[in-house]
């Protein structure tokens, strides 16, 4: 009986090493999406950080688009040093300079950590929207908010 058991244990050896050849692919890609997912979620919120803190100097007179988009781009520690983010203000509200609603965006790429599911995440576009108010107009763009202008740049 015992070289029976023999023959039954020989003829199962690599039985365990192709289940796990045939289950490791899903665990593997679901790291991977996890660890994509939340870089990604951490891209966004740094655009969102960028829209804040560029809406509020825009809102306080900081300077002119450049210099406000310039400032935007420097507080974003995640997205800016690997893409180039366009910061985008528009006049809203017609109403005149200082009382008035202007907008501001910021857009980005997604950038992958891993690469390896860049098929999903790779095409990605990351834009953050905020709406407002403006306390004094840009300095040097008397008209800036007034006649629908405003003005788009774009991070070196």
């Amino acid at each position: 009986m015992s070289r029976w058991l023999n023959k039954a244990k020989g003829e199962e050896k690599g039985a365990a090493l192709v289940e796990f050849a045939i289950i490791l692919p899903l665990p593997i890609v679901m790291l991977f999406g996890i660890l994509e997912a939340s870089w990604a979620f951490a891209q966004q919120n740094d655009v969102r950080h960028g829209t804040r803190e560029a809406a509020r100097l825009a809102a306080v007179n900081y300077g002119d688009v450049q210099a406000v988009a310039q400032e935007a781009c420097a507080r974003m520690d995640i997205v800016y040093p690997a893409t180039t983010p366009v910061v985008t203000i528009t006049p809203i509200s017609t109403e005149g300079s200082t009382g008035g609603l202007a907008q501001i965006t910021i857009s980005s790429t997604y950038q992958t950590i891993t690469g390896m599911l860049d098929g999903v995440f790779g095409n990605l576009d990351i834009e953050s929207t905020l709406d407002f108010r403006i306390e004094q107009p840009l300095s040097g763009e008397t008209d800036c908010w007034v006649d629908g202008a405003g003005g788009s740049y774009t991070c070196p």
